[in-house]
C-alpha cells in the first residue's frame, strides 16, 4: 500500500500497487474517531484528491476495532471549534442549518456525485454521523461484531446529515422509523437483515475476503459504464418512468461511442478479458 500526502492526520489515503483501489482512512483513534473539524476537512481533502485519480473502487473505513463513534460532541457544541472564525456558533439555529446545509451536506454529496463506487467498510462502532457518512457510500460491508445506532434521539437531536433521507431510501419507512425513533443499538446480522448493509462477514477477515471478491467484480466492469450507472440509479429515482427511459437511452448512446465499449463487445465474441481504457 502507498500512503498519499494528507493536510492532516485525520484522515489517511492509502492506495494498493496497481493504483485501482484507494481506501480513505479515519484516524482519531484516540477519540474513537469522533468526527470533528479536523477529520471533516481531511475527508474533503480525500474525496477531493481520489475524484482526480484513476482508482476504480474507493474504500472508506476505519480500522479493525472501531469505524466511528460518529460526531465529536465537543465539536458540536463549540468546545472544540476549530481554528478561530472559521466556524459559527451552532447553537444558534440559523448558523447551524447554514453550516449544515453548505459544508457538512456538500462533503457526503460529493461521495454520492463521485463515478466511482465506494465502499464502507464498517467494523466495530459505527453511531450517528458516522452511520450517516456510510449511508452516502454505495455499499456496505461489516462484520458480525459492527454495531450500528442512530442515536441523535438519544441526545435531543434528529439525524440531520442525510439520515432520514438516505436511510428510507435504504431501508424503507417501517425500518427507517425503527432505527431512527428509537436511537437503539444493533449488530451486524441485525443491519443485514434490515437492509442496511449488502453483506455481513462472521470476522473481519472473512468480510476483507467478501470485499475483495466484491472489488474484483467492480474492476472487471467498465469504469464508463459503472459510473454513469451510478449516476442513473442515483438520479432517476422517484423520477417518472418515461424521464427514467429517456436518460438511460441518452446515457448508452453514449456509451456505444466509446472505445471501451467495442473493446467489451469484442473481448466478449472472443472470450477474452476486456482492457479498459477510460475512453
Amino acid at each position: 500500500m502507498v500512503r498519499l500526502k494528507m493536510s492532516n492526520d485525520a484522515i489517511l489515503i492509502e492506495e494498493n500497487e496497481d493504483k485501482t483501489v484507494t481506501t480513505i482512512k479515519m484516524n482519531r483513534l484516540a477519540k474513537k474517531n469522533a468526527i470533528g473539524y479536523d477529520m471533516m476537512v481531511g475527508l474533503l481533502d480525500a474525496i477531493d484528491k481520489v475524484e482526480r485519480t484513476n482508482a476504480r473502487v474507493v474504500i472508506i473505513t476505519g480500522t479493525d476495532d472501531l469505524f466511528s463513534s460518529g460526531i465529536d460532541l465537543n465539536f458540536l457544541t463549540g468546545q472544540d471549534a476549530g481554528p478561530e472564525g472559521v466556524l459559527p456558533d451552532l447553537k444558534v439555529p440559523r448558523n447551524f442549518r447554514y453550516f449544515a446545509n453548505t459544508w457538512i451536506h456538500p462533503i457526503f454529496t460529493k461521495i454520492e456525485k463521485m463515478e466511482k463506487p465506494v465502499i464502507a467498510r464498517i467494523n466495530g462502532v459505527c453511531f450517528g454521523l458516522a452511520f450517516e457518512l456510510a449511508l452516502a457510500c454505495d455499499f456496505r460491508f461489516c462484520s458480525e461484531n459492527a454495531i450500528f445506532s442512530m442515536l441523535e434521539t438519544k441526545i435531543g437531536m434528529n439525524p440531520d446529515v442525510g439520515g432520514t433521507i438516505r436511510l428510507v431510501r435504504l431501508v424503507g419507512i417501517p425500518n427507517a422509523k425503527d432505527i431512527i425513533l428509537t436511537g437503539r443499538r444493533f449488530d451486524g446480522n441485525e443491519a443485514y437483515r434490515l437492509g442496511v448493509v449488502n453483506r455481513v462477514g462472521k470476522t473481519p477477515q472473512e468480510m476483507d475476503e467478501i470485499i475483495k471478491n466484491y472489488v474484483d467484480e467492480l474492476i472487471d466492469s467498465a469504469p464508463l459504464a459503472v459510473g454513469l450507472a451510478k449516476k442513473l440509479i442515483d438520479d432517476c429515482y422517484g423520477q417518472s418512468t418515461a424521464l427514467g427511459l429517456e436518460l438511460e437511452t441518452l446515457v448508452s448512446s453514449q456509451l456505444l461511442q466509446t472505445k471501451d465499449a467495442m473493446s467489451g463487445a469484442l473481448a466478449r465474441l472472443q472470450k477474452t478479458k476486456a482492457k479498459w481504457r477510460w475512453k
